[in-house]
């Protein structure tokens, strides 16, 4: 399992979470729906896009 701790990585670029949304074009509820502790899948156009924007290659 990969585990991608996206609200850590983003503090310590100093972006928030509304910031990726903008990069991402998606509301802030479907982004937390996909980050969410727990969650046992994630698409991979999220993953992708999550990983690009906040410059993590997997």
């Amino acid at each position: 399992m990969i585990q991608i701790n996206v609200g850590e990585i983003l503090k310590k670029k100093g972006k928030s979470k509304s910031w990726l949304c903008d990069q991402m074009d998606i509301s802030l509820y479907n982004l937390n729906k996909a980050i969410r502790s727990g969650k046992k899948s994630i698409s991979y156009k999220y993953l992708e896009r999550i990983c690009k924007n906040i410059e993590l290659f997997i």
